[in-house]
């Protein structure tokens, strides 16, 4: 399974130096293709597979006391869709991840990817920079809703280069801003009518 140029392209910036061995992940690999409003994996699931989006865009979720689901992450291409008590704790999943658009995903299975970490060192270094810029994006996410409030955290997102606000449909975007769906509405016309 041939990874696509531009995700090679991409994996291969995040450690700033050409990839070599690209058999040993390719040969792993998985492509699979999901439809709109599909699971990637679901709350209580063991998912043993990570995957790299080539097409399309998730939304992680988990459902609240109340039955109510709450958005809190967004991946779209060249991003990573990680479950991550499986990687520290080998624990069913505590959230969900559903496409949001037809998508096409690369997955590998999490044990065969740690046995590739282990035999080169340069896939353990991508590894690495994926969950470091994870940690960071949901740092900055929390210092986000403590410092500013919700029309300036849909600026922000807005101006995101990691996200594509116009694809996302307006409930989940909602949900990820911690509002409700008509105080999205209200925020938008403000800033169309401040233009």
């Amino acid at each position: 399974m041939n990874l696509d140029a531009n995700l090679k392209e991409h994996l291969s910036s995040l450690i700033h130096k050409p990839i070599e061995t690209w058999e040993m992940l390719e040969s792993n690999l998985q492509k699979r293709e999901l439809k709109k409003g599909d699971h990637f994996f679901q709350h209580f699931d063991r998912c043993e597979e990570i995957a790299i989006v080539n097409k399309g865009l998730f939304r992680i979720y988990l459902i609240d006391q109340d039955g109510e689901e709450k958005t809190f992450s967004f991946i779209q291409e060249k991003g990573f869709i990680l479950d991550f008590f499986l990687t520290w704790e080998n624990a069913p999943s505590m959230v969900s991840c559903q496409a949001l658009e037809d998508s096409e995903i690369y997955t590998i299975n999490y044990g065969k990817f740690s046995e590739i970490m282990s035999m080169d060192r340069t896939w353990h270094e991508v590894y690495r920079e994926v969950l470091l810029r994870n940690y960071m994006s949901k740092t900055k996410r929390e210092i986000e809703f403590v410092l500013h409030n919700a029309k300036e955290r849909l600026k922000r997102s807005m101006e995101s280069k990691h996200l594509d606000v116009s694809r996302v449909p307006k409930t989940y975007l909602a949900s990820y801003l911690g509002i409700a769906p008509p105080s999205l509405s209200r925020l938008f016309r403000e800033m169309k009518e401040a233009e």
